[in-house]
C-alpha cells in the first residue's frame, strides 16, 4: 500500500469512529452536564447521584471526556469540565446543533442509500414524513431547530451587512422559511436575537421584519429589500422556482431581493463544504445547493435578474437581483 493510500484509509477509519466522540458530547448534551457541574470539581459518585445514575459507569463515561477534551481528570480522582466543556451549556448553539444532528440526521444519512434509489430524501423514508411535517409535528424537535436556526442566521448577519449596500433601504424583509411551525409567533426571543444586527445599522425609522409563514403560497409584506438565508437551498427547483416569483409579485418599484446562500462549486474539490451542504439538503430535505447559473436561471424564470454577486468571509455568496 502506498503512502497516500495509507493516509486515506487511516483518514476514513477515524472518520468512520468518530461516532463515537458524538455519542459522548450528545449524552453529555442530554445530561445538561455544563450546567450541573458548573465550574466545580465532582467525584463520580456525588455526580451520579445527584444526577441519578450508575456511579462506576458514570465516571468510566467521564474518563471518555477527557479523551475528547470536555473534563479533565484531577490528581484526587475529581473530573472538572474544560472550557469546550463548559461550551455546552443548555441553549448554546453548539448544543443545539449535537441534539438535532443526532436526533434528527443520524439516521437519515445512514441511510442515504434509500435516496439514491429513488430520490425521496432519507429522512421522509426513516421518519414518515417530510423534515417540514415532522418538525411541525413534533414541536419541541421543531422549536429547537427554529432556534438553532436563528443562532445560526445571526451568526451570518454581520458579514451579510457588510456585503450589501443598504443606502436609501428603509424596510428589511426577513424571509423565514417556517411553515412547519404554524401558531408560533416570530417576534419571540430567537427573533429578536436575530435582529440585533440589523439594529446597529438601521434608525429608529427603520424597519425590520420578520416573515413567516408559507413562502410557497404568498409573501404578504411590502419592503425595500427581501432577504432570503439559506431558503432556497431547502427546497428543490420547482419549489425554489415558486418562492422567487412570489418574491417577485410582493416586490414594488425599486425593491431588491437578497439571496445568501454557498454556492456549489464547478468542481467538489474547490468548495468541499458546498458539496456535504449539497449531500446534506439531497438527505434532509429534497432541496440542493446551487451554482451561480443554476440562480441564474431561476432568477430569470421568475422574473428577476440579477445585479450583484460577492462572495462573503463566511462562505455564503450574495446575489442581489430586482425586477
Amino acid at each position: 500500500m502506498s503512502e497516500p493510500e495509507r493516509e486515506i484509509e487511516e483518514r476514513l477509519s477515524r472518520s468512520v469512529a468518530a461516532y463515537h466522540e458524538a455519542a459522548l458530547v450528545y449524552t453529555a448534551v442530554k445530561l445538561n452536564l455544563a450546567e450541573k457541574m458548573g465550574a466545580a470539581s465532582w467525584r463520580a459518585k456525588p455526580l451520579a447521584a445527584a444526577l441519578g445514575l450508575s456511579a462506576p459507569h458514570l465516571g468510566r463515561f467521564l474518563r471518555g471526556l477527557c479523551i475528547i477534551g470536555l473534563c479533565e481528570e484531577r490528581a484526587d480522582g475529581s473530573f472538572a469540565l474544560t472550557s469546550a466543556g463548559r461550551s455546552l451549556m443548555p441553549g448554546s448553539r453548539l448544543a443545539m446543533k449535537v441534539e438535532i444532528v443526532v436526533e434528527q440526521y443520524w439516521q437519515p444519512w445512514a441511510n442515504l442509500i434509500l435516496t439514491l434509489h429513488n430520490g425521496v430524501p432519507a429522512f421522509e423514508r426513516v421518519f414518515g414524513a417530510s423534515v417540514f411535517d415532522w418538525r411541525r409535528a413534533h414541536h419541541e424537535q421543531g422549536a429547537l431547530f427554529a432556534s438553532y436556526l436563528a443562532k445560526e442566521n445571526a451568526s451570518a448577519l454581520d458579514a451579510i451587512i457588510q456585503a450589501v449596500d443598504f443606502a436609501g433601504v428603509a424596510t428589511v424583509a426577513v424571509l423565514q422559511s417556517q411553515s412547519q411551525f404554524a401558531g408560533e409567533t416570530f417576534d419571540s426571543a430567537r427573533m429578536v436575537e436575530l435582529s440585533r444586527p440589523f439594529s446597529r445599522l438601521f434608525d429608529v425609522a427603520s424597519r425590520v421584519e420578520f416573515v413567516p409563514g408559507n413562502l410557497l403560497e404568498e409573501i404578504p409584506v411590502e419592503a425595500d429589500l427581501y432577504l432570503l438565508i439559506g431558503v432556497l437551498q431547502q427546497f428543490a427547483d420547482a419549489d425554489a422556482a415558486t418562492i422567487l416569483k412570489n418574491c417577485r409579485a410582493a416586490m414594488r418599484d425599486g425593491a431588491r431581493l437578497v439571496i445568501a446562500e454557498r454556492l456549489l462549486p464547478a468542481r467538489a474539490t474547490e468548495d468541499p463544504g458546498a458539496v456535504m451542504l449539497d449531500l446534506h439538503m439531497m438527505t434532509i430535505t429534497g432541496g440542493r445547493a446551487r451554482t451561480l447559473a443554476d440562480f441564474e436561471t431561476l432568477l430569470s424564470h421568475s422574473g428577476l435578474a440579477p445585479s450583484n454577486v460577492k462572495a462573503t468571509r463566511t462562505g455564503l455568496s450574495i446575489i442581489e437581483s430586482t425586477g
